[in-house]
């Protein structure tokens, strides 16, 4: 039996009038006073920069992933469906994603050049998934993750065929 979700799901523009309220009050907590900057938002994921925040200022990911998380607890009791947050701080993230952009095509050049397999330093599963992306669109190259927890990495190696010619030893 088919359910109509639709009935029972906030509309996009009511998810994200709690959100503000939400992250208003808790900010507000903290004395911060910020401009919640609704970046892009779909039925599963809202994307917000809180520009002016003082208190987290982006560098260590680990209390935005925090605030977006108990925002996503607030979220799911309150409108009784699940919604993905991703928060950054002064527009960190897209500053972040720069820098993965360029690790990668970096790393790819290096594996392809010596055709070695070259391990990234451990990261978070969006950061994973940005190089994963980014290497998907050169050819010659592969991707893997390995680890567990919060020593997952990426690895890259050349594709098995790959046309740039061997170094000799």
């Amino acid at each position: 039996m088919a359910i109509n979700r639709s009935d029972s799901m906030a509309t996009t523009e009511e998810t994200k009038t709690i959100l503000r309220d939400y992250l208003e009050g808790f900010l507000k907590l903290l004395g911060e006073r910020v401009e919640i900057q609704f970046k892009s938002d779909s039925s599963d994921e809202i994307v917000v920069n809180l520009q002016g925040l003082a208190a987290i200022d982006g560098s260590d990911p680990k209390p935005l992933r925090s605030l977006s998380y108990l925002a996503e607890i607030s979220l799911r009791r309150r409108l009784n469906q699940g919604v993905r947050i991703q928060l950054d701080a002064n527009g960190g993230l897209e500053r972040r994603k720069v820098e993965l952009r360029r690790m990668a095509e970096n790393a790819a050049s290096r594996a392809l050049q010596e055709r070695i397999s070259v391990q990234l330093d451990p990261m978070e599963t969006h950061e994973r998934k940005i190089i994963h992306e980014v290497l998907s669109q050169i050819p010659g190259v592969q991707t893997h993750s390995e680890g567990q927890c919060e020593e997952r990495r990426v690895i890259i190696e050349p594709a098995a065929d790959a046309t740039v010619p061997e170094s000799t030893p």
